[in-house]
């Protein structure tokens, strides 16, 4: 098969550059062709050379390709002979405004099942949704992991990503009009009363009442004009998580732009590091803390990044990590609604190495098992397959 890739733009610490990369090396290593369309050496007025070209698919990641227009008006992806396939890494909601054009052979692979169904819903004309992952690698220049040195691990605890101020988002929030800032305030409090609560449902809980009817009107647009909600409460829980392992009193260690801003204690603040330069710090770590950015039915790339790397992964659990995973066996979960309680399972792992080690290495088999690069491809081209056309 012949695959044609694009790297439009770089965001997150190269994120999107490396998942790419990561990939496309993955479907070479089985036999298909890779062809990159990269911003960094073309302009778009080069898109031309596409049109009329045939591909077995063409792969972007948060794309904005399905904006692309033509001088007739057309759209350029109806120009080329292939299937578009779209990995979206966030939420729909934060996709709308590139979900909602009616490209002929438009495709979406998503991380989580409450997006596939969120897709499907509000989206008719997109053609499939395929729900994936994204994943990481073991760190560069390690061919496997040292079990042996596990308790010398230099961190004991790792929590890697920006922080936002949620004032900042507060401050945002009173600059939209007036009647979707009480709006918005309604659904941050639904959403932290109920950390299960997904943004569309509460969306939707909302537009089913007299006084929030006009949401009725274009129901995804409206969840995308409340993406300041579900932002606010993101980053309020991952203030709360990073102030409770502050309290830890072990071995603190966050790499991310703006913790300055944050009055922690004890936590030891270095600057970001590139997303690939993400998995040596994870192979230096006991445990490394993730926080879902909402998910209830997916995964954050950075447990199973973690866990490729021989970390035990801290984080809140979603429906597809309890299928696999168990508690204090492969994976130790936290709960949103009580972020003390953390303290207590930091304890339990680090105040017992032979625990902590049964768990990391228990985590490291599932992961090295069900969650590589190779895994995803071979999802991606048995969803190719399935489709006739």
């Amino acid at each position: 098969m012949t695959f044609l890739f694009f790297e439009m733009k770089t965001v997150c610490y190269n994120s999107y550059l490396y998942f790419a990369n990561a990939l496309s090396d993955s479907l070479k290593a089985m036999g298909h062709s890779i062809e990159f369309f990269r911003m960094s050496d073309h302009s778009l007025e080069d898109l031309d050379m596409y049109v009329d070209k045939e591909f077995d698919a063409i792969i972007d990641f948060n794309s904005d390709l399905p904006r692309v227009i033509m001088d007739d008006n057309s759209y350029f992806l109806d120009h080329v002979s292939a299937p578009f396939f779209d990995f979206i890494l966030d939420h729909p909601l934060y996709h709308h405004d590139s979900l909602k054009h009616k490209i002929k052979n438009f495709n979406v692979i998503c991380l989580d099942s409450n997006h596939k169904n969120y897709i499907e819903k509000y989206y008719p004309h997109i053609k499939s949704v395929l729900v994936s992952h994204v994943t990481g690698e073991l760190a560069f220049g390690k061919k496997d992991i040292d079990w042996e040195s596990f308790n010398d691990r230099p961190y004991d605890l790792l929590f890697s990503g920006t922080y936002t101020d949620p004032m900042r988002i507060e401050t945002a929030i009173h600059k939209i009009p007036d009647f979707m800032v009480e709006t918005t305030h309604s659904l941050i409090d639904m959403l932290l009363k109920d950390p299960g609560l997904t943004i569309e449902s509460a969306v939707e809980e909302l537009a089913n009442t007299e006084i929030y009817d006009y949401i009725n009107s274009n129901l995804p647009l409206h969840t995308q004009s409340f993406y300041l909600a579900d932002a606010y409460v993101r980053s309020l829980n991952r203030k709360n998580l990073v102030l409770a392992l502050d309290k830890s009193g072990y071995d603190f260690h966050l790499f991310g732009s703006l913790w300055d801003e944050l009055d922690l204690k004890h936590a030891k603040l270095h600057r970001e590091v590139p997303f690939n330069l993400s998995f040596t710090l994870f192979a230096k770590a006991k445990i490394s803390v993730n926080i879902m950015p909402n998910f209830k039915m997916g995964c954050h790339d950075r447990v199973f990044s973690s866990q490729l790397n021989g970390a035990i992964s801290l984080t809140d659990p979603t429906a597809s990590l309890l299928r696999e995973y168990k508690d204090m066996e492969s994976i130790v979960y936290f709960d949103l609604n009580n972020m003390d309680g953390i303290l207590e399972k930091i304890d339990s792992c680090l105040g017992n190495y032979d625990k902590a080690l049964k768990i990391a290495k228990n985590g490291h088999d599932i992961a090295s098992h069900n969650h590589t690069w190779a895994n995803i491809a071979n999802s991606v081209i048995e969803f190719i397959k399935r489709d006739p056309n």
